[in-house]
């Protein structure tokens, strides 16, 4: 591999959620510009659901079964040009190993709910070693607040390509606990007795959830991929007491699926009028009022927002849109490390998809 253009893509990762599902976006997005790219998971948890999809695309994975000890002894042996920490405990390991050699790095801050416990201390130490990162990246706006060093704030980004009209499911996508907002779906879910609402996703609330639904609510359980879903689903709800930019609404946006949501985290600068529905946090008469109207739509109304909401995606939070920042920020990055092999080939945005 050419280290010249080599990049390492840091997470340690039980499950699959946002972070999985941006990195496997940034992983691609760096295939496509020709950068190599490499994921590495800094513990062995098994068959993890997002080896498939890196596979698939021809990404290497490989998985180190010491964690800090095994991160020093590669970044020694093979030297990578740039490396690139996802979440709490990759981005410290990341810092302390980069104080033993000199790689360069970049982290990326994806969370900014509020954390209990173990993920709180790690979230702590996290953001209290960020300077020690050549370059920060956040996802929005109020977790760039959560930061006292100097930090960029990127989109979180799909990548897109021509698809058919959406289909006619009600669906929640996404870890089913508190933030989310799964009992706000279900409770939804009760004003229209004669629809199905379809509950993607597992986590703590599971059972709870299960015991109080009504008929009308499928629960399909944790999906590793949700691509063979979208094309059956016509709305996404997102009724999150808490949130940043989620994958789960640039990836049905991405698919023509309008997005219902509340108005929270930096979903105001995804969604508006004429792509989706958002309402004020907590407003759960406007929540159901959305729903009430994407029922009662026109094909041809539907047709449009479904449209528009592709459009958004193309033009704001697509690969091609939000690619060249990223290799940017790289370049920032590397120069700021003394790194004397030059920067990493600038891209120019082309929005060349299709938006009908």
């Amino acid at each position: 591999m050419d280290r010249d253009k080599q990049v390492w893509l840091i997470l340690d990762s039980r499950s699959f959620g946002g972070i999985e599902t941006h990195v496997v976006q940034l992983a691609r997005g760096l295939r496509k510009y020709q950068i190599a790219v490499e994921v590495i998971f800094l513990a062995d948890y098994g068959d993890h659901p997002i080896f498939a999809q890196l596979r698939q695309h021809q990404i290497t994975v490989r998985v180190l079964h010491y964690g800090l000890v095994s991160l020093i002894s590669a970044l020694h042996r093979e030297k990578p040009r740039l490396i690139h920490t996802h979440g709490y405990k990759a981005g410290i390991f990341g810092r302390l190993a980069r104080l033993l050699n000199a790689t360069t790095i970049v982290s990326t801050f994806h969370a900014g709910e509020s954390l209990n416990g173990k993920l709180a201390l790690y979230d702590y130490v996290d953001r209290l070693s960020s300077g020690f990162s050549h370059a920060l990246i956040a996802v929005s706006g109020p977790i760039k607040a959560r930061l006292d060093h100097q930090c960029t704030v990127l989109d979180n980004f799909v990548s897109t390509k021509q698809q058919g009209f959406p289909g006619e499911q009600i669906a929640f996508v996404g870890r089913l606990s508190g933030e989310k907002g799964p009992d706000t779906f279900l409770q939804l879910s009760s004003y229209f007795g004669q629809r199905l609402f379809h509950v993607y996703g597992d986590g703590p609330m599971s059972a709870a959830l299960k015991a109080q639904a009504g008929d009308n609510v499928i629960f399909h359980g944790h999906q590793s991929d949700m691509e063979q879903h979208w094309k059956n689903i016509g709305l996404l709800v997102i009724p999150s007491r808490q949130e940043g930019l989620p994958m789960a609404a640039l990836e049905a946006m991405a698919h023509g699926i309008p997005v219902c949501a509340y108005n929270v985290g930096s979903l105001a600068r995804l969604i508006d009028c004429h792509n989706g529905w958002l309402t004020k946090s907590g407003d759960f008469k406007g929540l159901r009022h959305a729903v009430s109207q994407w029922l009662s739509s026109s094909l041809k109304r539907k047709f449009n927002r479904s449209r528009h909401a592709r459009k958004r995606i193309i033009v704001k939070f697509s690969d091609i849109a939000v690619m060249p920042l990223v290799i940017d920020c790289y370049n920032q990055a590397l120069c700021k490390n003394n790194d004397h092999l030059g920067p990493f080939p600038r891209v120019n945005k082309e929005h060349n998809h299709a938006l009908d």
